[in-house]
Order: structure tokens, then C-alpha cells, then sequence
């Protein structure tokens, strides 16, 4: 089937691009690489960034099954502990990606056992007061971290939350996601990004529906929640697709999504929300096929070639710019490998 070779052969160049990026870092974590650099620009701890880098190698081992790919998942991923008392809720990125995929993956038991940790470290960071976790001023949240909620690492936190039959750490997860609805939640299933208290102790949110990595993070967190929980959360995630779909999605679909509010980064994790959506609610054949439509736009030429440049990420204090970076590189990994799940499951669909 040609279309999936095309995809099947993304991946290798995607997992194939590792090595020459890890040959610049030693024993630093990638961030991100401007277009017209070869060089990418490192962290010693990562940030938010470098659980998607085990990631990589997490999920490359066990496509490749090569040993010398799981020492790679094992080392990068051990560098995470580094991250374990950082405050910052974005800790979820990193350690559900970097080291809870491995014990899912590899059956890494140290792994696991790191994830954990980060489970309980979070739990002691849960503010009853608001019911949910705050960003936090680590990893880039700045002064205004404690009192700022923000979606982007609903969906690790939720999973983190969940990692072992804790009822205590399930129910702190489900209320940050009941406060995330309740705040965040804008109307026709627009999402805002984020929402800051005030000096009346009350949240007060950003524009919704003008970020479109925001709107992708929100389907993402929703498609967790309904994998979880069911039913109950269906109804806010189908909003939040019918949104995506009237507000990106012929864009996406036409591989002309780029702009400052609206990246490839994004399509990539809209996408995988939404082929997880259709595997927990029926009836979302038209949102499955969006999927796919949006990830064929994204493999362009130099896409073929490993190189997917297509995160807007904070490069300066003022300044966002179009960059590679482990994560965006992760979702597209992430969703050309769920898009093959998908229409195996169905048996393949003509011209996918």
C-alpha cells in the first residue's frame, strides 16, 4: 500500500535524524534548531523539552528492537532525574513521555519506578485550594507561574496521575480536569491556553480559541480523559474537535497551517487526539479521516527526509520563531505510527 510505505519510510527518516542529533549533544539534551542552523541549541537538564527526546529513543528501541537503541532510551531517560523537584507542572511532559513510555515500552522497571516518583512529587505540589495544580515558575513559567492554570500538560497528568491504583492521585487528576473545564473551557469548544487568578482569588481566562497548539493540547487532554473516564467527557471533546475542524482544519488539511498562532506542531497533536477519540467513541469517522488528511499534509519533501521544522517555540525573551524540536518531531512520530494502528483496525481505508 503506498501510503503507508510513504509513512512507514517518514518514520525511519525521522528515527534515523536521531543520530546525527545526538552526536552534537554529549550528555546535553537537544532543545531546538533554527532552519538555517546545523548546530541545535542544548540544555544540560532539558527543560520541558527533553522528555520528548527519551521518548524518541524510547519509541525507536522498539521499533528498531536494537539493543544499542534501548541504552539510548535508558541513558537519556536517567538524565531526567534531574528534573524530579523542578516546580513546574510541565514535569508530566517529562516524565510520562521520558520514562513512563519506557516502562510501558521496554517494561523498564527503573523507568517506571522514576515516573512514579514524578507521580508523587506532583501530588505534593496539588493546591486543594484551587482544586488543581498551578503552572509553576520552573521550566519558563516565570513570576506568574503560581497563580497561572494552564492545558498543555493536561494530558500527561492525567496519565501520570493514573500510572499506579492510587485513589488519593485519581482524584486529584480528575478535579485539575474539572477545573481546567470549568475555567478553560470557552463556548462552541473553544479553548483558552491559559488563566490567571486574580486579587479576588478567582480565575480569569485568556482568549479562547486563538492558539491553535492550545486547542490541540485541549483535544489531547480530552482524549485522555475520555479513554479514562468515558463517557462523561465525550460531549466537551467532541466540541472541542468540531472546533478544531471549523476554525484549522481545512488548513491543516491542505498543509497551509503556518502561522505565528498556528503551527505544524499542532496539527501533529490534533491529529492524535483525534485518531484516540475514534477509538474510544463511535461515530467519528469524519474526525478519524481529518486525521488523516492532516498528517499527509504535513510530509512534505524535507519532512521525507527527517527533518520536521514545525514548533513555534520562545527563542528570546520577545521572540518565537519556527524551530525543530523533539516534540513536534514526537507528535508527527506519534501520529503516522496511530494513523497505521487505526486503519489496521479497520483494515485499511482506500487511499490511506
Amino acid at each position: 500500500m503506498p501510503a503507508q510505505r510513504k509513512r512507514q519510510a517518514v518514520v525511519h527518516a525521522l528515527f534515523k535524524q536521531l543520530d546525527s542529533i545526538s552526536r552534537q549533544c554529549g550528555e546535553q539534551f537537544p532543545l531546538y534548531r533554527l532552519p538555517r542552523d546545523r548546530q541545535w541549541k542544548l540544555s544540560r537538564r532539558g527543560s520541558w523539552l527533553g522528555g520528548f527526546w527519551a521518548a524518541l529513543w524510547w519509541r525507536r528501541a522498539a521499533f528498531t528492537e536494537l539493543s544499542e537503541d534501548l541504552d539510548q532510551a535508558v541513558f537519556w531517560s536517567r538524565q531526567l532525574g534531574a528534573q524530579l523537584d523542578e516546580p513546574s507542572l510541565n514535569r508530566s511532559f517529562v516524565f510520562w513521555y521520558g520514562a513512563a513510555l519506557g516502562g510501558r515500552l521496554a517494561q523498564d522497571e527503573p523507568a517506571r519506578e522514576l515516573a512514579l516518583r514524578a507521580a508523587d512529587a506532583l501530588a505534593r505540589d496539588f493546591r486543594p485550594d484551587i482544586g488543581g495544580w498551578p503552572l509553576g515558575p520552573g521550566m519558563g513559567g516565570g513570576d506568574n507561574g503560581h497563580a497561572t492554570l494552564n492545558i498543555d500538560a493536561l494530558a500527561p497528568t492525567l496519565a501520570l496521575m493514573h500510572l499506579q491504583p492510587d485513589a488519593h492521585k485519581r482524584d486529584m487528576a480528575r478535579s485539575h480536569l474539572d477545573l481546567c473545564l470549568r475555567t478553560l473551557r470557552g463556548a462552541d469548544g473553544a479553548w483558552a491556553s491559559h488563566a490567571r487568578l486574580d486579587e479576588h482569588g478567582q480565575f480569569q481566562p485568556g482568549p479562547a480559541g486563538d492558539w491553535a497548539r492550545g486547542q490541540a493540547w485541549a483535544m489531547l487532554g480530552l482524549a485522555e480523559a475520555v479513554g479514562l473516564y468515558g463517557g462523561e467527557y465525550a460531549a466537551p471533546a467532541r466540541e472541542a474537535c468540531a472546533y478544531w475542524l471549523s476554525r484549522w482544519g481545512e488548513a491543516a488539511s491542505r498543509g497551509t497551517l503556518v502561522a505565528r498562532n498556528a503551527d505544524p506542531c499542532a496539527v501533529a497533536i490534533a491529529s492524535v487526539a483525534l485518531l484516540r477519540l475514534w477509538q474510544c467513541l463511535p461515530g467519528m469517522n469524519d474526525w478519524r479521516d481529518l486525521a488523516c488528511q492532516q498528517i499527509a499534509a504535513l510530509l512534505s519533501s524535507e519532512v521525507q527526509q527527517g527533518c520536521f521544522v514545525g514548533h513555534y517555540y520562545r527563542t528570546g525573551t520577545e521572540q518565537e520563531q519556527l524551530v525543530e524540536s523533539a516534540c513536534a518531531t514526537f507528535f508527527l512520530v506519534e501520529a503516522l505510527m496511530t494513523q497505521d494502528q487505526v486503519l489496521a483496525v479497520q483494515g485499511g481505508i482506500a487511499g490511506w
